[in-house]
Order: C-alpha cells, then structure tokens, then sequence
C-alpha cells in the first residue's frame, strides 16, 4: 500500500502538471448591479447523477443497507430545489432559504419534505449594532477543510467543504467598531441556540439556552477570533484562531480549541463498549498559497484530541465484521448499529489527518472552466481519500460540474472500510 505521504505526492505532481496559468477577463463595474431590491428571489434546481463502486463485503454495506445482496456497482438519481426569498425594510431584513430533495436508487427512495435551511428577522438597531433571531448557520473558524471551534453549526463535509449547511435556530447580536491603533477594528456576537425535545434536536435534546460568544479583533493586520460556548446540550467549549496575509500569495491560518468533560465511547474487538468523559485538545494549522501561475494551494493538518487512535479504530471495524456476519445475533448486530451511531459514526473520527487542494480557474486557457485535485490521509492508519474535480459555468446561468472521489487503504482503515471504494458525480445547476 502506498504510504500517505507518497500519494499526497503524487497528487501534487499531478496537480502541478493539470494547471498553467489561467487567464482573466477584463473587470467591468455596474453600478446598478449592486442595488437593494425591497424583495428578492434566487435559488437553484439541482439535478446529480452518481456511480458508487460499493465494498459489499464491508461493515459499512451491511450498515447502509440491511438484508440487501451483495452488488458491484450503486446508481443514485438526486433532484434538489433550493430557494431563497429576501425582504429587505431597512432597518429591518427577513429572509428564507428553503431546500427539498429526492433521491432515488435501486436500494433506498428517499423524500425530503421541504425544510427551512435558513430563514429569520434581522434588526439593524445602529451602525454597527444588529439583533438577529430565526436559524441560522454559524461559520466560525479559518479551516478550509475541517473547523475546531464550530461550536454551534453543523460539521462541514471535508470532501465537499464549501457545501450548504442546514443552520440552527438561535437569537443573536452583533456589535462592531472601528478603532484607531494597533486593534483597528473589534467585533462581539452573543447567541443562544435553545434545545428541547422539539427544537434543535440535531444540536441536543436536552432542555438548554447553550449560550456562547465570540470576539473579533483586526490586530496588527492579523485576523483573530475568541470563542466560548457554555456547557448545556454538548460540553463547555473555548478556543481561538487567527488568519494573517504574510505576503499578496501567502496567508496562513489556525485553529485551537479545548472542550471540558466530553463523554468518549470506545469499543474493543471482542465487543466490550467503555465510556468515559475526557478533556480535550483540537487544533488545526493551514496554508493558502497562490503561485504566479494562477494555482492555488491549500494545505491543512488537523488534530482532532478526542479522535480514535489507529488500534482503536482497527478494534472497532473487527468488532463490526464479528457482530454483522450472517450468523451474528440480532443482539450483537443492534449492539453493533449503535456504537456506529457514536463517536465511530462522525464523518472523520480518527486522531490526525492531512489536507491538500490544488485548484485553478480557467486551466490551459479553457474559458469558464474550472479544474483542482483534492487529496486527504488519515496520518494513523495510512488510508486516503483523492478527489479530482472539473467544472463549467459557460451557459447563462448554468454550473457544470463533475468529480471523482477514489478512497482506498487496507482493511480495517478509516477510508479502506467505507461503503464504496470510488464514486462518479456529474452534477448540473440551474440558477435563477
């Protein structure tokens, strides 16, 4: 098996082989283009067509699809409608961003009822000062990838990381000033995002207000936030992080986070679940680099302190293979169903990884189009993940795109035990 540093290389070469310079058309300024319109409406039809090469003899198959046959090969149909609505009544705005979707393939049909992604009153009180309630998404941090200090949004996708996030329903301010000195300007949000049996359930289920903070300072030219969530529906949270440009074509970023009495479940390979509550450290330190060719490099390696170890994560996967064989009992198979549902079940679960992305617009002079190779390892245990992707926005109001994520490493690994090996998106948006 290739080691990850090897196939980040690889990806590198590569990358650096796909991209020249991309050119640029000639900017032109309109005005008019920038009015505020008292009511707005945009949205987008999306329609996705994916090819997964599956792994039918893996934990993950039989998770995904129970009493299904083994199969080679999945094709899935996704059709998705997502529309926004603005009002704008300075100083008052309300807004709505509504999604539904409908999958289909040979295994599973699945609806999703129109849901509010979206949507809420903003009150502009002064300059400077707003009040905000309804469901909103949070996007703290500077990870590109992967976020530590998240504290009250939902995990982003690391391999489609840009992605549109369902928000939560919170009431929040905002307070910015602009300051002369070395802190040139200082920023506060103050939120709450409540929780019970009925509200924010994806968040917790437990009666909480789940306060939490954030402090913004341009410091020296330097990006820095500080940030605290009280204890409530998840454990107390507080961290930092900070973005500087060190040059026009270089910017670093970081992140540091430390979550105080945070349940941890683990499960050995025979099946015995241990639980305990841990204190915790996460941290994340990332590069953006543009080269004078118009490329552009992301490299971030994260460190997630209360991720599972490589033996850990091996323990849990034999414990899958035992408890979902053919002849396991219906007890052990449920049992298996819900530690998969914990910690094991998170998009990364494991301790280390690395995140590379190379991508460029208008690669060989190719008009509209768009091109970047991806790559990410699980340093731990060795598996990978390498996603090259295209795209083209050409047709009026009209994005193109197709990708191809490949996913491989031994058995027993994070990437090597996932439901499918490879799949094939060719996805179409129509925008309006």
């Amino acid at each position: 098996m290739n080691s990850p540093a090897t196939t980040l290389a690889a990806a590198m070469l590569l990358a650096t082989g796909l991209f020249n310079h991309a050119g640029a058309e000639e900017f032109k300024f309109d005005a008019s283009e920038f009015e505020k319109k008292i009511v707005e409406f945009s949205g987008y039809v999306e329609q996705k067509e994916e090819g997964l090469k599956l792994r039918s003899n893996t934990p993950a198959y039989t998770l995904a699809y129970p009493g299904a046959a083994d199969r080679d090969w999945l094709l899935r149909s996704t059709s998705t409608l997502d529309a926004s609505a603005k009002l704008n009544l300075d100083p008052l705005v309300a807004d709505l961003r509504v999604q539904a979707s409908y999958a289909t393939d040979p295994l599973v049909n699945l609806t999703s009822n129109p849901k509010i992604m979206e949507g809420g009153v903003r009150w502009s009180a002064a300059p400077g000062l707003s009040f905000d309630a309804g469901k909103r998404v949070q996007r703290w941090g500077k990870g590109y990838a992967w976020t530590t200090v998240g504290y009250v949004e939902r995990a982003k996708d690391s391999s489609d990381p840009t992605a549109a996030r369902e928000g939560f329903e919170m009431a929040s301010t905002e307070w910015t000033k602009s300051l002369s000195g070395p802190i040139s300007t200082i920023g506060f949000t103050g939120l709450v995002v409540p929780t019970n049996d009925s509200m924010n359930a994806d968040f917790g289920q437990t009666r909480h207000l789940n306060p939490a903070a954030k402090l913004y300072l341009l410091a020296m030219d330097t990006d820095i936030d500080f940030m605290w969530r009280g204890k409530g529906a998840k454990p107390q949270s507080y961290g930092v992080d900070f973005s500087r440009n060190i040059s026009t074509a270089l910017e670093v970023h970081g992140e540091w986070s430390r979550t105080l009495d945070a349940p941890r479940n683990t499960v050995s390979a025979s099946g015995v679940v241990s639980s305990q509550t841990t204190d915790y450290t996460s941290w994340l330190l990332g590069v953006r680099y543009l080269t004078q060719g118009e490329v552009t490099w992301i490299g971030e390696y994260y460190r997630n302190g209360n991720g599972y170890s490589a033996s850990e994560l091996g323990d849990y996967y034999q414990f899958l293979d035992t408890a979902l064989a053919p002849n396991a009992s219906s007890t052990l198979a449920n049992k298996a169903r819900t530690v998969a549902q914990s910690g094991y079940g998170k998009p990364n679960p494991g301790r280390d990884y690395l995140y590379v992305k190379a991508s460029a617009s208008e690669p060989f002079g190719w008009l509209y189009g768009a091109a970047s190779l991806a790559a990410m390892t699980n340093l731990n245990d060795g598996s990978w993940q390498v996603t090259p992707e295209v795209s083209y926005t050409g047709f009026n109001n009209i994005e193109l795109r197709a990708r191809v994520i490949v996913l491989g490493g031994q058995s027993n690994t994070e990437f090597g035990e996932k439901v499918s090996s490879s799949r094939l998106e060719l996805t179409a948006k129509i925008f309006f």
